[in-house]
């Protein structure tokens, strides 16, 4: 079976969906006979070197016609976009002209029509998780958190913490592959201006630009006794986040790794989008508010995850269901 995979990353969307469609690629081939798999993009080298790196072939193109006629010459059984805005006009051109299983990840576009199956893991539902099949045409939606993609090692292991016993001292920032607002820099210098020595762990995506000043932050704070180990690449994400005590993350993918392995996280959204979908069911804070870091860690003010809503999210345990219905022949009538 032949698998196309469109996805994108650059420094405004950062790089979230290109690691959760490799981590989709690595389950097809661990679980589908005979799979081959090409992943296309509109991105630059940042992301075809990524894809690269988890072993896959990636093609690059500059127009969505280009995509497609490289669509009809291929034929692959299944076509797959993972990305925020899918075009509408090339979707309903693939359901039209090409007999093939269209499935559409984590878009915000109206193309999410033309799909047969569509996967929204946080935006959508309340975070609440649903499984809905039309007895019509047999589209499949997933929404919710229970159908994150997450990597094979946060299946691995995972741990329970005692809420009243629980005391912080290593602590792990990860703002995504790019971190557009550079969050990263403003919350390790509040950690660094406590009073407390922390071991933290900055992990910086490919696409990180903001060198200077966070070199300039580390500078004014070098008297301090925290210790900074700051980490450009990194492949043991999930053994990483299973040692710390604190996880600092936009909410996305890294957000619902922590909670799934079992570390707390306090969550700094990026942009308006995640503000909206997050605000009245998971806190998460503004950058301007990076001053209340400090309060929020001596007051524990963090999402647990052994809390009765986070614990009913059942966070990326979905991810066979999606594959069953991936693989499933082609039976949507429009």
């Amino acid at each position: 079976m032949k698998f196309a995979i469109i996805t994108d990353g650059n420094n405004q969307l950062g790089m979230g969906h290109v690691y959760q469609s490799t981590t989709l690629a690595r389950t097809i081939m661990n679980e589908v006979e005979n799979a081959e798999i090409f992943f296309l993009t509109k991105s630059s080298s940042s992301v075809t070197d990524l894809i690269c790196q988890n072993g896959f072939e990636a093609k690059a193109f500059t127009t969505d016609n280009l995509i497609f006629n490289w669509l009809e010459d291929a034929k692959p059984d299944r076509i797959i976009f993972d990305k925020l805005d899918v075009s509408p006009e090339l979707a309903q051109r693939i359901q039209s002209e090409l007999n093939v299983k269209l499935i559409i990840f984590t878009n915000l576009t109206s193309a999410n029509d033309y799909a047969d199956i569509t996967v929204l893991a946080d935006i959508g539902s309340h975070f609440e998780n649903i499984y809905d099949r039309d007895e019509i045409t047999g589209k499949v939606e997933f929404f919710g958190p229970k159908y994150w993609l997450l990597r094979p090692e946060f299946y691995d292991r995972t741990k329970t913490i005692s809420v009243d016993h629980f005391t912080i001292k290593n602590i792990m920032l990860m703002f995504g592959g790019a971190d557009p607002l550079n969050i990263s820099t403003g919350v390790l210098d509040e950690l660094l201006r406590m009073n407390r020595a922390f071991n933290i762990t900055l992990v910086l995506g490919d696409a990180f630009n903001n060198h200077d000043e966070l070199d300039e932050v580390r500078s004014l704070h070098l008297n301090s006794t925290s210790k900074v180990d700051v980490v450009e690449k990194i492949n043991n994400v999930a053994e990483r986040m299973f040692e710390n005590d604190l996880v600092f993350a936009s909410p996305g993918l890294s957000f619902f790794e922590s909670l799934a392995i079992g570390t707390p996280v306090i969550g700094f959204h990026q942009n308006d989008l995640q503000r909206d979908v997050y605000k009245g069911f998971l806190d998460t804070y503004d950058k301007s508010e990076v001053y209340k870091v400090p309060d929020l860690i001596e007051n524990k003010n963090f999402i647990f995850p052994e809390t009765p809503n986070i614990k009913k999210m059942e966070i990326g345990k979905g991810k066979r269901e999606i594959l069953a219905e991936i693989v499933k022949p082609k039976k949507r009538i429009l």
